[in-house]
């Protein structure tokens, strides 16, 4: 798999499990919600422009997608969270979920810095 079909898996995955259509995306981004469509399938490459944009919304730096493996299969953690945000039966317990794991991220940082 190539790096733009991978950045679009990624950015699927992260839409789903953060409870968002395209259309809620695509217009959040300021983009069609074709536009974005053809972005999770790999078809178009996403500018840095709508790239900063989605960083934003997902509250994850922007070289979070410049990893070329999939991160699905090579990191449970991340599948882990996944569930949990998709566990999450409102917006508000959704924010409060991805808050919690963020901290556990930082966490996790700091364990393998000592």
């Amino acid at each position: 798999m190539n790096k733009e079909n991978n950045i679009g898996k990624m950015i699927r995955e992260l839409r789903i499990s953060s409870g968002y259509t395209q259309e809620q995306l695509a217009e959040k981004i300021g983009i069609d919600n074709k536009h974005l469509s053809k972005i999770e399938k790999g078809i178009h490459i996403p500018s840095y422009k709508t790239m900063q944009k989605l960083s934003n919304v997902f509250g994850l730096k922007l070289n979070f997608f410049e990893n070329e493996t999939d991160i699905t299969t090579q990191n449970p953690i991340y599948t882990k969270s996944l569930k949990i945000l998709n566990s999450a039966k409102s917006d508000k317990e959704r924010k409060y979920y991805l808050e919690v794991l963020k901290l556990a991220q930082k966490g996790l940082h700091i364990a393998e810095e000592m």
